[in-house]
């Protein structure tokens, strides 16, 4: 049997449950995940010990030291490659599955954030446009279209952050 393997998992950021628990079936199986890169689409496991691992992905605002020292104290260790805003911890447990996020406000205030930094890249985006509708070369039209098809991209971004966090809200989705 091969002893490591590397599977690219994309995942999005306004449901995150499904590859944390794609993780954690990965662990039952014996599939010990080593790391996480290429912007954290690229997850590499070593063929290991059949365990329950619970993950789970952050997004916070600005993480200082104590940050970290809150998630260590607690018994959960970072997965994380430092490639992007998201960081991914993971936990070992027995009985009761350990959250990060254990009320649902918290978890809006994660989304608001992430909607946040897409409303940055839409203004990066405007901004590009307008440059190059300005500028009078080649592949204008070419890079016009890109970005447009990247300020729909945004758009449906913003649109599933938004539409999780009115079913968090009304409780449709639990912590």
């Amino acid at each position: 049997m091969k002893e490591v393997k590397k599977v690219w998992h994309w995942w999005w950021g306004w449901n995150t449950q499904k590859v944390e628990n794609w993780l954690e079936e990965m662990e039952k199986n014996g599939w010990n995940l080593t790391k996480v890169d290429f912007a954290q689409v690229r997850f590499s496991f070593k063929n290991g010990k059949v365990r329950k691992m619970r993950y789970c992905w952050d997004y916070p605002a600005m993480p200082g030291d104590n940050y970290f020292e809150l998630f260590k104290e607690d018994g959960w260790e970072s997965m994380d490659n430092k490639m992007g805003p998201w960081f991914i911890w993971r936990k070992p447990y027995e009985n009761e599955r350990p959250n990060i996020y254990t009320d649902t406000k918290s978890l809006i205030e994660k989304n608001n954030r992430q909607i946040r930094t897409v409303i940055f890249g839409v203004l990066v985006t405007l901004f590009l446009i307008a440059l190059v509708s300005i500028a009078n070369f080649s592949f204008s039209k070419l890079i016009s279209a890109i970005l447009i098809l990247s300020m729909v991209f945004y758009g449906y971004i913003i649109v599933q952050l938004c539409q999780y966090n009115k079913k968090l809200k009304t409780n449709a989705i639990k912590c």
